[in-house]
């Protein structure tokens, strides 16, 4: 089994650390507010901070495994078309806009990995049929 941090970019964790710093500068300054800010502060850390914590991708057995927040999506190796390189901003399992699309027979998986080497070089000892756009 391989492990590969998943990559978290710079933007992303300002973006987590100002909400959070924004939501406890309301709390100070409007007390009136309290139990919503506090409702507001829990809820956004709940969506951000599994992110930020499981984020990762697995090559186990004959599957790519991708492992972000609370979600999981996994692909056959065997089924993989392409990898490439993308900065498509549209909403997907990647905390970074430097993006790998790995693109299979029937899905599609869009990830950003710290060792992206790693990644395609073991994709491509599994299956040696993969076009690398990089």
């Amino acid at each position: 089994m391989i492990k590969i941090k998943g990559k978290t970019a710079i933007w992303f964790w300002l973006i987590v650390i100002a909400a959070n710093a924004f939501t406890l500068y309301e709390l100070l300054v409007d007390p009136d507010s309290v139990l919503v800010l506090v409702l507001v502060l829990i809820i956004m850390n709940l969506i951000f901070l599994p992110i930020l914590i499981r984020n990762r991708v697995e090559i186990r057995d004959d599957k790519i495994y991708l492992y972000f927040g609370f979600s999981k999506d996994s692909m056959e190796i065997s089924s993989i078309k392409e990898v490439r390189k993308t900065h498509n901003p549209i909403a997907s399992s990647a905390a970074s806009l430097d993006r790998l699309v790995i693109r299979g027979t029937r899905q599609e998986m869009m990830i950003a990995v710290v060792d992206k080497e790693l990644l395609i070089q073991e994709l491509k000892r599994r299956n040696p049929y993969i076009v690398v756009s990089i």
